[in-house]
Parts: structure tokens; sequence; C-alpha cells
């Protein structure tokens, strides 16, 4: 995933070498290195018919935040020679080998960085200008979230590719480890020597990839996707079933939560999107099953390729940062826990929010959870500017009560007793059922496939709709144009979920019905 861009990088294209000992001359081409190649013997020769200069666009890359385990590539361990240089110059260890960094660890909102060999707290958004050689691997891979064996990489693109942040990508090209490429001479550098270290980190941890071929990964491609559609409803059956045992036994919560894992916006206009569908799940046996978000989440890793679990009390939302922000001093987006790539699903967790004061950043991270949810955007804090950037990020709450997050779709859970006695067992059960490969994997595709299937609303059900709302308006004076719009996202999800590309009048009407059920779980206002 692209984290961050930095300015253009100026090289030699193609310049000429002179052989001091012979007199000879030669052009040797500079793309897809580092630096010019030039022996000890030989010298560069400048501003020549035959120089070229150009430049090369540079992206900071890294795992994609959030890629469940089975999504994961199996990759070959290759064991590669250690590179030295003429001079000996040996691999700059971290922080003078005086402390064990694991990238695995949470990301805080707090690093270490060396400062004329004492150790001193910094922020996340301030660097220090007298930065030693070395700086923390947790401030150098910079994380959105933990990442267990993530790997960061500076990519540069030579053929004027235009990628986006956040934009998920795999490279083809010729790989640096020199580690030359982090001895820098900063005696004459305009840039502070934060800057420059970050810039510059070490090949070993992070290395340079020359970009020969980039293949930008938007929909996935399901080579047997007409298959899957057509088995769609025996899938959905095994997922309903899980599903709906996983939550105690409620049948409607499954079929809202199926439609969830289908949901991507398919549509923008400004600050309205349509196709997100978030849930807020409420009035589960939270004090007596304090494992049920958590359990919860672990089954959907196996459904879904990203995710990631966000623990929201009352300390992380006045503390974490979760909006990437620029920082001047090192140059750089320091990312943020919010900086996910589309369809990563994001679970919160509300059942340890408690009431208290927030702080001018518990201000920020409500309004940016709040603008995630409401209109899939996100405003990136450049200081003295901010910018907007689109998501696509479904969003699942589980709260207490109806969450601090304003959250339309509210579920409140009619659990069964028994469910709730033996969930230890139900759990036991559920990854029983899953050790079917093939019903696992059937589920997988079922969701990817659906998911960016193609649809359409006919004239014919669309004229039934619009005449059902106009009734259902006339009996409840509390709908309006937003519940149309969140009404016909659930009709097509529905039919989506059964395989259907088109919305027929018997999903129409189990669609409504379901919507009346839920609604009338909801507390009435005025009464």
């Amino acid at each position: 995933m692209i984290q961050d861009m930095y300015n253009p990088e100026y090289y030699l294209k193609q310049y000429e070498i002179k052989n001091t000992n012979t007199g000879d001359i030669d052009v040797r081409c500079g793309m897809y290195v580092d630096t010019a190649q030039c022996l000890p013997h030989e010298e560069i020769l400048l501003y020549t018919d035959k120089s070229q200069n150009s430049e090369r666009q540079t992206y900071v890359v890294i795992s994609i935040p959030g890629l469940n385990d089975w999504a994961k590539e199996k990759t070959v361990n290759v064991s590669v020679p250690d590179v030295t240089t003429h001079n000996n110059i040996s691999k700059r260890s971290l922080d003078n080998d005086s402390e064990e960094m694991d990238c695995s660890e949470p990301v805080t909102k707090k690093e270490k960085i060396s400062l004329d060999n004492n150790d001193t707290e910094m922020s996340n958004t301030h660097c220090s200008t007298k930065v030693q050689n070395a700086v923390s691997e947790d401030h150098i891979l910079n994380f959105p979230i933990p990442i267990n064996g993530g790997k960061a990489c500076i990519v540069k693109v030579y053929d004027g590719t235009i990628l986006k942040l956040n934009q998920v990508i795999d490279v083809i090209g010729f790989i640096s480890l020199s580690p030359v490429l982090s001895t820098i001479d900063t005696s004459d550098d305009e840039m502070n020597e934060a800057e420059i270290h970050t810039h510059n980190p070490p090949a070993s941890l992070v290395p340079r990839l020359h970009a020969v071929k980039i293949i930008e990964l938007t929909e996935p491609k399901i080579a047997n996707a007409p298959e899957v559609i057509s088995k769609a409803q025996l899938i959905r059956s095994d997922l309903h079933l899980i599903l709906s045992q996983l939550l105690f036994g409620d049948n409607l919560a499954a079929d809202y939560l199926i439609c969830h894992l289908l949901s991507t916006i398919y549509m923008r206009r400004d600050y309205f999107c349509l196709g997100t569908f978030p849930l807020n799940i409420t009035n589960f046996p939270a004090s007596k099953l304090k494992i049920f978000p958590k359990e919860f989440y672990n089954f959907l890793t196996l459904f879904v390729k990203k995710s990631h679990f966000l623990e929201m009390n009352l300390e992380n939302l006045n503390e974490l940062a979760l909006i990437p922000k620029k920082d001047y001093e090192c140059n750089r987006l320091t990312s943020g826990v919010l900086q996910l790539s589309s369809d990563t699903h994001l679970v919160i967790d509300e059942t340890g929010l408690t009431t208290g004061t927030l702080t001018a950043t518990g201000k920020e991270n409500y309004k940016a959870l709040s603008d995630l949810l409401m209109f899939q955007k996100l405003t990136y804090d450049f200081k003295y500017y901010t910018m907007e950037y689109e998501t696509d990020i479904p969003i699942l709450i589980f709260s207490d009560v109806k969450s601090f997050i304003p959250c339309a779709m509210q579920i409140i859970l009619n659990v069964d007793a028994d469910s709730e006695n033996i969930y230890d067992q139900v759990i036991e059960a559920g990854h029983q059922y899953l050790k079917d490969e093939n019903r696992l994997a059937n589920i997988r595709q079922y969701i990817e496939a659906l998911k960016h299937a193609e649809f359409a609303f006919n004239d014919e059900i669309t004229k039934i709709i619009q005449d059902d709302f106009v009734k259902m308006r006339s009996a409840n004076k509390n709908i309006d144009a937003d519940n149309l719009h969140a009404l016909m996202v659930f009709a097509r999800l529905m039919a989506l979920s059964y395989g259907q590309t088109t919305l027929n009048t018997e999903c129409w009407q189990k669609t409504v019905q379901l919507e009346m059920e839920r609604i009338s779980r909801l507390p009435q206002r005025g009464k």
C-alpha cells in the first residue's frame, strides 16, 4: 500500500564515463540504479551532448495494513549475501544497537529517537534536527497499525504513472540493498538531519525498488465467479447459519451482517455516497461475555481479506493518532490508525468506553470517525491546511447502547438465552464447522464475487419502491429521503446476497419486512 509520496528525484538518465587510465569514454544508463556507476579510475563527464537528466517519482510503500493471514501470499525465504563496499561500510544498526525494536508491537502515539546520545520522548508529528545516525525502527517503518512481519520499501517510478495514497499495488522491478544508501553526507545539504535520516533509512530495513512494471490492484478477479454466483443461495445458507449462531441465534442480525460484508461504494456525489452499509450491534451480554466482540472479529478475519479491530475506550479516543499528519521536520506523512486501504473492514469495540472529558485530540478523533462512517472521507492534517481523501472502509460497531458515532443502522440483538449460556461451545462449534476447507473457500469467494457483481434496478421495481415509500412515509412521518436511500442499498445487497443481479418484488418485500422488524426493536421516540 502506498503510505507516502516524496518529491520527485532528479537523476542522470544517461551519462558519459571517462577512464582516466586509458582515456576511453563510455555511455552508461542511470535508470534502475540508485547512484551513477563510477569506479575509482573513472570520472563522470557532465554537461556533454550525450548526458540526459530526468526525474523519477518516489513512493513509500508498506505491507498492506490489516491483511489477514489467509490472504497473504506464501513467500519463499531466499538467502541474500551480505552486501559490502570497498571501504568496508557496515550496515547501520538501529539506535546504536542499544535497544531491541519489535515492529509488531502496538503503534503508540509516541516513539523514541536518539538525541545527543540521550533518549528523549518525541511526538509522532515532530522530529528533532539533532537526530543521530539512527532512529527507531517504528519511526522508520511508519505503519498505521501493527503489521506482523510487515515491510516497507521506497519505490522509484520512471514511466510517469500517477499513483494515489493508500492505493494497493504490485511492483515488479530491481531491488537495491546497498548500505551506501544510508551513508549520506549532510554537510552541504539543504535538508535538516531529521529529514535526511527519515528519507535515507538503512536499505537493510527499507530497500529501494526501481519499478519496471506497476500493477494497480482494484477489483479482485475471481476466476470461477459465475460458478460461485450460481450456488450463492447454498453458500449464503452456510454463512447465515454460522453468523446467526455467533449472534446468539438472531437471524435478523445475521441477514444484516451478510449485507454488511458485501457492501462497497458504487456511487459518489460530493458528500453523498451509495453502497456503504455500516452497522451498530447492541444489546449483547457484554458484562457476562466480554470476549464477544473480539471472538466475533476473529471469525470475520477468516472471511474477509483485510480487517482491523479498534478498541475504543476514553484513553484511546483522547490519545490515539487516528488521522495521518504531515511532519515538516522529517518532511513526511506520519501515518494514523485510519490510514487504511479500501475494503478494510474496521470493527470498533465500544464496550470499554466510559463517560469523561474529551481532549482536543479526542474531539478530532471523534470527528474523524464520524466523517468516515457517514461520508466515507478522512481529513488528513497538513498543519497549514487539511485535505480530504475518499475511503471505502466498511464499519461494524459493537456497543452496549447506541454508538456515540452517528450510525443510522442500529441492530438491537434478540439474544437467545440458551446460546448465551453455552457461548464457549458455540465458538468451538463454529471453528469446527469452518474446518471444511471447501466451505470456507466458498464463503470467501462468495463475498469477493458478489461485492463487485454488476447490479441494476429495473423500471418496474423502481415504480413499486416509489409507491411503497409513499405509503411508509404516510404511516410514519419520521421516514425521510435518507431512509429511502438506506433501504435501496439494503435491498440491493439483499438481492446480491442471493446471487441476483437485479431486484425482484419478492426480495424487495422481504427487505422491507426485515427493516420494519429492525425498527420495531428500537426504542420509540416520544414515548
